[in-house]
């Protein structure tokens, strides 16, 4: 296995892991090794296909998602001080594998498309990105926690950025296009909704939402 098919396999193995840990501070600690690992991806592509844009992505990449994302994150952990994660629909054990089940299904039924458009023919990475996409997707829907929703998100976002780097590389303003998609923003304003949601339900809990009917 190669450098690129390896940090891509082992980023589907973190990205599971944020998703299926419990305690809030190491999920958060495991997206900062996503990250990382998203990271380092963009390094391999830049060197290996002489991509200069990847590299500069790369070093932005590291300040917004590696540093300054955890660190908001860290500091949310901080003023709401709770944990752990409330009981997610289908249950710890469960909901992972039901997530990772349909989201290599549904990567190994894409990827072949994404092979036909994308510039660097690489299976692995390809099913990789759809993968972490679709983990993001499934945090969504089946994790109940605030704050693993905004784990969730960031893991989606950093799926749709290991595809367009691999099926876009060179394509101009590419570096740009990262910085315009990256959650920084939205965590933070995610992060102000998710105290304010905590000070006023006392939980991290979204489906306590429902209250608001009416």
């Amino acid at each position: 296995m190669d450098v690129l098919s390896f940090l891509s396999v082992a980023m589907i193995v973190v990205a599971l892991a944020v998703f299926g840990l419990r305690n809030y501070k190491l999920a958060v600690s495991a997206y900062v090794v996503q990250a990382f690992i998203l990271v380092l991806i963009f390094l391999t592509l830049s060197i290996s296909h002489d991509a200069g844009p990847l590299f500069s992505w790369a070093i932005v990449a590291l300040f917004t998602k590696v540093l300054f994302v955890p660190y908001i994150l860290f500091r949310l952990l901080k003023k709401i001080d709770i944990e752990s994660e409330v009981e997610p629909v289908a249950g710890f054990f469960v909901s992972p594998i039901i997530a990772l089940g349909f989201s290599l299904a549904i990567a190994m039924s894409l990827y072949p498309i994404y092979l036909k458009f994308s510039l660097i023919q690489e299976h692995i990475p390809l099913i990789a990105a759809i993968t972490v996409f679709m983990l993001g997707i499934f945090g969504f829907i089946l994790r109940k926690s605030a704050v693993k929703q905004i784990l969730a998100f960031c893991t989606f976002e950093n799926g749709i950025h290991l595809t367009l780097a691999l099926t876009a590389y060179n394509s101009p303003g590419i570096v740009e296009i990262g910085i315009l998609t990256d959650a920084i923003f939205a965590v933070i304003i995610m992060s102000i909704l998710a105290t304010r949601f905590f000070k006023y339900f006392g939980s991290l809990d979204v489906s306590k939402a429902s209250e608001l009917k009416g």
